[in-house]
C-alpha cells in the first residue's frame, strides 16, 4: 500500500469509527408511550410488585416513611443521595441538555408533595437514559404508609414522532 492511499485511508476510518462509537454511546430520551406505577401504604417495598423496575440497574420503590430510592443498589432511603444512580430536573426529556439536574431531595426542596403534577425529569446516570415522569400522588405522614405513584415514559420516542409532556397531559386530563 502507497503512502498516500494509507493517509487518505486513515482519515476516514477515524471519522467511521467516532460516528460508531459516538452514536452507541449517545443518550436515550424516553418521552414516547407512559406507563404508570403506584405503591400503595403499607405495601412491602422489597417485593418486586412494589418496585418499578426501569432497567435493570434502576428499581424504584418508597418504604412505608420518608423518600424514594433504588432498591437495585440501596435497601432503604438516603436522604439527598437516594434513589441513587439518578439525578432530576424540571422540564422535558426532550431538552435535557438545558435542564438542571440535581439529586431528587434537593429537586423537590425537601418537601416532596410539592412535586405532585410536576412535568419533571429523571436521569439513569449509568445508562444515561432520561426520561419524563409526573409524580401523580404521594403520601406523608404514619397513616399513608410510603404510597406513592407516577407516570412516566416506558421507552424512547420514536424519532417521526414527537411526544412531548403537553401532548402527554392531554391524554390524563
Amino acid at each position: 500500500m502507497s503512502r498516500r492511499l494509507l493517509l487518505r485511508t486513515i482519515p476516514l476510518f477515524a471519522l467511521f469509527s467516532i460516528l460508531v462509537v459516538g452514536s452507541a454511546c449517545a443518550a436515550q430520551i424516553w418521552s414516547g408511550r407512559t406507563f404508570s406505577f403506584s405503591k400503595s401504604g403499607g405495601a412491602n417495598p422489597a417485593l418486586p410488585a412494589n418496585q418499578d423496575r426501569i432497567t435493570p440497574l434502576v428499581w424504584i420503590t418508597r418504604g412505608n416513611t420518608q423518600g424514594i430510592y433504588n432498591a437495585y443498589s440501596e435497601v432503604a432511603y438516603s436522604s439527598f443521595y437516594s434513589p441513587a444512580g439518578t439525578e432530576w430536573a424540571t422540564g422535558d426529556a426532550v431538552n435535557y441538555s438545558s435542564l438542571s439536574f440535581s439529586p431528587w431531595e434537593l429537586w423537590n426542596g425537601s418537601f416532596p408533595p410539592l412535586m405532585v403534577g410536576v412535568n419533571a425529569v429523571v436521569h439513569l446516570i449509568d445508562e444515561d437514559i432520561y426520561i419524563d415522569i409526573r409524580f401523580d400522588s404521594w403520601a406523608s405522614g404514619l397513616l399513608g404508609g410510603g404510597g406513592f405513584s407516577y407516570h412516566r415514559a416506558s421507552e424512547p420516542a420514536t424519532p417521526t414522532r414527537s411526544t412531548t409532556w403537553g401532548r402527554v397531559k392531554t391524554l390524563y386530563r
